[in-house]
């Protein structure tokens, strides 16, 4: 479920390998618990007037989202991801409400305290940046915990009752035993919540919709005017990696992630995952149409993806969300500068890449990958017809508007 480094010693990579190729052999880990358990679970959940999910990619893994939704619905709970990179939940399920923080303990921590009945699956609580350090959940607060991985059981923070089990078969389970056992009084109070959700949503997605429609000739350019198009292009089956970061809202609007495998995210906030990303889910599905989106700041870690997608002719779409500055540290120092009292100031000029200004379509041509920048409305539709027609790697250098001054970084740097 991530990155890993292996590091041989060179005597090893010299010597013959005469070991035969085997085929990998996974263990099953459809583990159940024992259905006294499961019932203990499912009354501790049902008697909740304030029931709330959190969830990681161990839903994923497990193909545990269906299993998963039925227990949402259920309960009429709320559904929070903590730090995920897969799809575990559709995001256009009125229960689904997004991710904690990563970076700020203080944004988790009136979610989490939200609940009186707490159930945690497939990840552990809460790694953000500058977590809270206290207890998280609200006093009195029953908390349930199932994981394949022990070890991240209360592994930040206590719980009621931690349960070393298969996501998709235990969630099953659950679900089952949760119609038996809730009552009448119970069944119509979640669906009342479930009720509450859709409408929220509704008014939610309405309300965005009506502020990118009022912005669709903006210049610069907002980013909700090209993924609206994009959306309106892509071929049914069409898979995101999103590194946009800032820029990723309005693709969660217009694209919204419906099924594990459809849409990865980099997790932790981390930069460069975005064009190497996308190189790799095209690799595990070379028919399927792959689009990585990243930052101006994030690409520029790992630029030399295009290219390998070049060299070895990966057929992937590269969308740069170029606004000239790294806004996301830009929101961030906002916040420390909040926490300490500091008044808001002129960003360090590091956050600013607006001067010299970078071509990304011209770097990306050097690379050996075809590319068009769009700077205005008009320049969209034609740019994303080239992109996905193109019979191999092609790059967007989208310009959108961002938080720069090229005339403080000419000032300061003395050019």
């Amino acid at each position: 479920m991530g990155p890993v480094y292996v590091c041989l010693p060179q005597d090893i990579l010299d010597a013959p390998c005469v070991e035969p190729v085997r085929p990998t052999s996974l263990p099953s880990t459809r583990i159940l618990p024992d259905q006294a358990l499961v019932r203990s679970v499912a009354e501790t959940l049902a008697g909740a007037k304030t029931p709330m999910i959190f969830v990681g990619d161990g839903v994923a893994f497990s193909d545990a989202q269906d299993e998963l939704t039925v227990v949402a619905e259920l309960l009429g709970a709320e559904v929070w991801d903590v730090d995920s990179g897969e799809v575990n939940m559709s995001w256009s399920h009125p229960l689904y409400m997004g991710m904690t923080g990563h970076m700020f303990g203080e944004h988790s921590l009136p979610v989490l305290r939200k609940g009186d009945g707490i159930l945690v699956v497939g990840t552990y609580i809460v790694p953000e940046v500058f977590p809270q350090l206290g207890d998280v959940w609200s006093a009195g607060a029953n908390v349930v915990h199932i994981d394949l991985n022990g070890w991240e059981i209360a592994k930040n923070h206590p719980v009621n009752l931690g349960i070393v089990a298969d996501p998709k078969t235990t969630l099953a389970a659950l679900g089952a035993e949760l119609d038996r056992v809730m009552t009448a009084k119970q069944k119509g109070a979640a669906s009342a919540r479930l009720d509450e959700a859709r409408r929220a949503r509704a008014a939610k997605r309405e309300a965005d919709l009506g502020t990118a429609s009022s912005l669709r000739n903006a210049v610069p350019l907002k980013m909700s005017r090209f993924v609206e198009e994009l959306a309106a292009a892509l071929p049914p089956g069409a898979i995101v990696f999103d590194e946009a970061l800032t820029s990723s809202p309005p693709i969660a609007l217009y694209l919204p992630p419906q099924r594990t495998g459809s849409y990865f995210v980099t997790r932790g906030g981390s930069l460069g995952v975005g064009f190497p990303g996308a190189l790799g889910v095209k690799l595990a599905n070379p028919s399927k149409t792959v689009v990585g989106f990243s930052g101006d700041g994030g690409c520029m870690y790992t630029i030399q993806a295009l290219w390998t997608a070049a060299r070895h002719g990966i057929d992937a779409k590269f969308v740069v969300c170029n606004n000239g500055c790294y806004h996301l540290l830009q929101l961030n120092i906002d916040e420390y500068w909040k926490e300490q009292g500091v008044p808001k100031h002129e960003y360090p000029v590091p956050f600013d890449l607006s001067r010299p200004a970078i071509r990304f379509d011209e770097l990306a041509r050097s690379l050996g990958v075809p590319a068009v920048r769009v700077e205005k409305p008009t320049e969209i539709a034609a740019a994303i017809r080239q992109a996905l027609g193109h019979p191999g790697p092609f790059l967007i250098d989208l310009v959108l508007e961002g938080n720069s001054h090229p005339d403080r970084i000419g000032h300061t740097c003395r050019q």
